[in-house]
């Protein structure tokens, strides 16, 4: 593992604010990559704007690529509604936040288009899991704000707990 920043040097470069919602963005990424079992080694946040959180997932299976890709984006617009929304106001408010540029945007179409799955199920369905796995989701998020770096084995201890 490379150097390991710590939550207070993130806290600074990012601010308070941002560190936690990025940290909630990773952790979608993360546990919808876990249940669908792929090969997840790690979830780290990094000092930099460009690239701020890594879920790293080893192996060239695709599988759940597009739920894994916009989960980021779903887990922080819930956690930021207090998982306090259904559907169609994620529907209709979280695509005026989602950028053409941003990568995980356009991963999430690719797999879409490539699986040719329609993209309101693919958000359906993601939703529909983030929501059923609140305590799971935030434990993520808990654990990767405060110690930056989480391996598969610490995902499974917390998600155990």
């Amino acid at each position: 593992m490379s150097e390991q920043l710590t939550r207070e040097s993130l806290v600074e470069f990012f601010g308070a604010e941002e560190y936690t919602r990025l940290c909630r963005h990773e952790a979608g990424h993360a546990l919808v990559a876990f249940l669908f079992k792929r090969p997840l080694e790690y979830v780290k946040m990094t000092n930099s704007k460009e690239r701020p959180g890594i879920t790293r997932i080893s192996g060239s299976d695709l599988e759940g690529s597009a739920h894994i890709a916009i989960a980021g984006h779903i887990s922080e617009f819930i956690i930021r509604k207090n998982f306090a929304c259904d559907l169609d106001t994620l529907l209709r408010e979280l695509p005026a936040e989602l950028y053409k540029s941003d990568a995980d945007y356009q991963s999430f179409q690719a797999a879409c288009y490539y699986y040719k799955m329609s993209e309101v199920n693919v958000v359906e369905q993601c939703y529909n899991v983030l929501m059923a796995c609140q305590k799971p989701l935030m434990a993520i998020v808990d654990g990767l704000e405060q110690r930056t770096y989480l391996s598969r084995e610490d995902i499974e201890n917390l998600l155990k707990a």
